[in-house]
């Protein structure tokens, strides 16, 4: 009989053995985790500091005094300050890019989905005090926005090619070229120039349609029903 005791116990101890190190190897790793938090006060600081000074007047020094951190702990993280700079606004802009998926429906026409999101993401992205201010680098604020919005851009795009929605007449790489400095100048003219941003967001969306190959006044119609249906999800 204790010989059977001993032998229940130890299937005990052997069994809370196990579910204690199945626990454990779910926790996030204690040095993986350090790492996004020193990532995200690097992050932190380089936003406040470019929004506060700009960019030529913010040094590598001001971020890791802003952040507490020493220069060695910055380079582990990035290679340069622009590097620091653009991760800062892939991860703000990634936000609205985010937020996009919870309007559209993967059943919704592909041509749909991308007005919608360009008129959405680029409005948001103009809000944002760290936006005038890569605006005075334009190839910087280029990479940002690619960084941010282009795997959502290219995963919506072939799902119209894949059901013949979008027949775009030109290489993805130009495609993605052109897709960048257009955003980048609509971005900087719409800083500078006092315009009807509604409309003119509205007028690109329906420009990057007829790229794709949706004819004129079929991508007029959609990029206005996109219009639509954010100022209804606004209100």
């Amino acid at each position: 009989m204790p010989a059977l005791t001993g032998i229940d116990v130890g299937n005990n101890i052997l069994g809370d053995t196990k579910e204690m190190i199945e626990i454990e190897s779910t926790k996030p790793n204690r040095m993986a985790r350090r790492r996004q938090e020193t990532r995200a006060k690097l992050l932190a600081a380089t936003h406040e500091l470019i929004v506060e000074k700009g960019i030529d007047k913010t040094t590598m020094s001001d971020i890791t005094e802003a952040a507490d951190l020493g220069r060695r702990t910055f380079y582990y993280h990035f290679t340069s300050k622009d590097e620091c700079i653009s991760a800062t606004a892939v991860e703000i802009y990634q936000r609205h890019a985010l937020a996009v998926l919870g309007m559209v429906s993967p059943s919704d026409d592909p041509a749909l989905v991308m007005a919608t999101a360009t008129q959405s993401v680029l409005s948001s992205m103009l809000r944002e005090p760290i936006t005038k201010r890569l605006a005075e680098r334009p190839r910087l604020l280029g990479e940002a926005l690619m960084g941010a919005i282009g795997q959502f851009v290219h995963r919506d795009l072939q799902a119209g090619i894949d059901i013949g929605r979008f027949t775009p007449p030109v290489r993805p790489n130009v495609l993605d070229s052109m897709m960048m400095w257009s955003l980048v100048g609509l971005i900087i003219e719409a800083i500078e120039v006092q315009t009807d941003l509604t409309a003119v967001l509205q007028e690109y969306a329906q420009m990057f349609l007829m790229i794709l190959g949706i004819e004129n006044s079929e991508a007029k119609l959609i990029s206005m029903q996109a219009l639509e249906n954010l100022n209804k999800l606004r209100n």
